[in-house]
């Protein structure tokens, strides 16, 4: 078994998708391994433009547990911008709704038969009752596929970006540390 432990570092700004100033910046997912399962919401970052921003403390740890040697972390990140207000003290129910749809999504499958979209799509879906995903602008999605070998440390880049001659861009690096043991 491998210990591994996927943590937020921060992440940077070059451009809001705000043009008026500060996105306010979240991200919500789900990542399965081993006998894991670890829902992910942040609440929002006020961010502008060249700023560097770290999470609450309490919600850096995306995933942390053991992993059978040869399989892999599997899930996934949305990124937010903001846009409509939410009940942020609704937290810890939506973490938990999310955990339960991760959960029921891989039951069929088990960890290792479930593809990280499929993960993906539960926790976003469940996190949906926050009322607004659909008004709140998505920066970006990504799947996640971490495996149990590779270096006991690294960092990881994950660009956010939207470039183009219109009205709304943005330009966002969200930076994570996996340390497997």
């Amino acid at each position: 078994m491998t210990k591994l432990k996927v943590e937020l570092v921060d992440v940077y700004c070059r451009d809001t998708e705000d043009v008026t100033g500060a996105d306010d910046f979240y991200l919500v997912g789900g990542l399965v391994g081993g006998q894991t399962t670890k829902a992910i919401l942040t609440t929002p970052i006020k961010i502008n433009d060249k700023q560097r921003k770290s999470f609450k403390p309490d919600q850096t740890v995306l995933f942390e547990g053991e992993i059978p040697q040869g399989q892999s972390l599997k899930g996934g990140l949305k990124a937010y911008d903001e846009d409509a207000a939410k009940d942020w003290a609704k937290y810890g129910d939506t973490v938990k709704k999310i955990s339960s749809a991760i959960s029921g999504a891989i039951a069929a499958t088990g960890p290792q038969g479930a593809v990280a979209g499929t993960i993906l799509s539960a926790a976003t879906t469940a996190a949906s009752w926050i009322g607004s995903l659909d008004r709140d602008d998505l920066l970006g999605s990504t799947e996640l596929e971490i495996s149990s070998t590779g270096p006991s440390h690294e960092e990881r880049a994950w660009v956010i970006s939207k470039k183009n001659t219109g009205w709304s861009t943005w330009d966002y690096t969200l930076t994570y540390r996996i340390s497997r043991s």
